[in-house]
């Protein structure tokens, strides 16, 4: 599992003043922000469906979402329509999750990187998360690296 995000990008101007302030009622938006907010939380990201990749029942994710499967269904109805939810054979995907969300991805590599550097402990360390940085080398070259490290420790 690649791990639960712990933010997602929502842009501001875009939720206030777009065709979401129209399109869905008050309670059918936070239905739409609870649903991103939750696939954030599936693996992949912007796929909400279990571990396996089978879709939850409606059932339980008004519940999770503690609405009523009414309002789930008709916040649902209205996102699909509009193009923002897509249901493959139950599975719902969040339309467009990788360009709204290129933000998380773009800065992985320095949450990574920062999370690495906590933990070096030689100069030859260092030099090595600096030929990562710089394109030097490949992630793959730094991780066999860091493992080599960590075996011979």
């Amino acid at each position: 599992m690649a791990g639960i995000r712990r933010w997602i990008k929502l842009w501001v101007m875009e939720s206030l003043e777009g065709s979401i302030r129209y399109q869905l009622e008050a309670a059918e938006r936070c239905v739409w922000y609870d649903l991103l907010l939750f696939s954030a939380t599936c693996d992949p990201p912007g796929k909400i469906a279990d571990r396996d990749g089978r879709p939850y029942p409606r059932k339980f994710l008004a519940g999770r979402l503690n609405i009523t499967e009414e309002l789930f269904n008709q916040a649902l109805k209205k996102s699909v329509d509009e193009g923002r939810i897509t249901d493959d054979d139950g599975v719902l995907v969040i339309t467009h999750w990788e360009r709204y969300q290129s933000e998380y991805d773009r800065q992985k590599p320095y949450r990574e990187a920062k999370r690495d550097a906590r933990s070096l402990s030689t100069p030859l360390d260092v030099q090595m998360l600096k030929k990562y940085r710089s394109g030097e080398i490949t992630k793959r070259q730094y991780d066999e690296y860091r493992e080599e490290q960590e075996t011979n420790g």
